[in-house]
């Protein structure tokens, strides 16, 4: 066998392939015939290209990394640096996740499938092998990426694909309705375009990301004019990108705002914020504020305040007590028993989105980022 040939039965070794298809989809689509020949790494601190042809031996180990995730495009094709770029905008996903979201998705032989976020193909191509090419759209933003995934299906023989350059967000009505929705990119808020375009009793599988918590994954029955249903996993992906806005800092904290915010004592636990599961259940009270450690202490910013924690003290400023609702937050969270990801759930309806936990009847409304 050749190098990638041995590689990619090594991956499927160590994959948990939920179902058999997903093994025979893994071997049958080439994976390595849809990842650029040249990629991004990150090399000090920047996103640098990296070409097949310098090493082509880490190239095909990226390639069959079934943790690992490769940058095929940075800065929405234009790197802001001479010889680097800043932040990923297409990728091909890491195997094990894609393999998580496929199981999830409880495709069928003859489902009509739209998936948003084509990237390279490879997980349109994996999707052709259970349902039919034939049954499969994928869309596209970029003209770049969907151009470069048009031609791989086309080289590697699912040619009935359909890949279509347009707004994932507005689905691709044309071909609805759909048995099945799947997204490469993450929300904050499902559009309600993809609800509109699943029939009833079909299910949308789709990452998922508050302005607190990047990480979660949540599969959602369409019926009774809404869709519904739990989180199932914690994958982060990157944002589509009419919903990559996220409070930032720089809007709020200026110059003097040291001094003119209110400054207290706080005996708020923030290593609770360590655990995966609180973060993410924060996330779900606290959907409009941003969160991140820093040097020891913690910020927090919403669209009109901000705070700082360290050492037992707190700063705040603006109309709202960020601290103050992080604490109260996980309170409640340890209150209800310290429950898990997987124990919430979301509902998307015309009206907007509410969380909950174990009852969707017990209900809250999730704020816009």
């Amino acid at each position: 066998m050749t190098d990638l040939e041995t590689l990619r039965t090594r991956a499927a070794d160590q994959l948990d392939f939920a179902e058999p298809w997903m093994r025979h989809a893994w071997m049958a689509v080439p994976r390595h015939q849809f990842v650029p020949d040249t990629v991004w790494v990150v090399e000090g601190g920047l996103y640098r290209p990296f070409r097949r042809g310098d090493d082509p031996q880490r190239w095909a180990r990226m390639v069959y990394d079934p943790v690992q995730s490769i940058a095929i495009q940075v800065d929405d094709g234009a790197p802001a640096a001479p010889h680097g770029g800043d932040v990923p905008t297409s990728s091909i996903s890491e195997p094990r996740a894609v393999m998580s979201m496929l199981a999830e998705l409880d495709l069928q032989q003859g489902h009509r499938v739209l998936e948003v976020g084509a990237g390279t193909g490879y997980n349109a191509a994996l999707l052709a092998e259970r349902a039919g090419a034939d049954r499969v759209t994928t869309v596209e933003i970029d003209p770049a990426v969907a151009t470069g995934a048009e031609e791989a299906l086309f080289d590697t023989g699912y040619r009935e694909v359909r890949v279509r350059l347009a707004d994932g967000e507005q689905g691709w009505p044309q071909d609805a309705p759909y048995d099945r929705l799947v997204a490469t990119a993450s929300v904050t808020e499902v559009p309600w375009a993809w609800v509109e375009q699943v029939r009833p009793g079909g299910l949308i599988v789709v990452p998922w990301r508050t302005a607190f918590c990047s990480y979660g994954l949540v599969r959602l029955v369409v019926g009774d004019g809404r869709a519904e249903g739990r989180f199932v996993g914690a994958v982060t992906f990157m944002a589509v990108r009419g919903q990559r806005r996220r409070p930032v800092i720089s809007e709020v904290f200026g110059p003097g705002a040291w001094e003119e915010s209110r400054e207290s004592k706080t005996a708020l636990d923030l290593s609770l914020l360590a655990d995966p599961h609180a973060e993410f259940a924060v996330g779900l009270r606290l959907a409009d504020v941003a969160h991140w450690p820093q040097d020891g202490g913690h910020w927090w910013c919403s669209r009109d305040s901000w705070a700082y924690a360290a050492d037992g003290t707190v700063h705040q400023w603006g109309p709202r007590n960020l601290a103050d609702e992080t604490a109260t937050a996980l309170t409640w969270w340890a209150g209800a028993g310290r429950p898990e990801l997987f124990d919430f759930g979301l509902t998307v309806g015309p009206e907007g989105h509410r969380a909950w936990l174990g009852d969707p009847s017990e209900s809250w409304p999730l704020a816009a980022a």
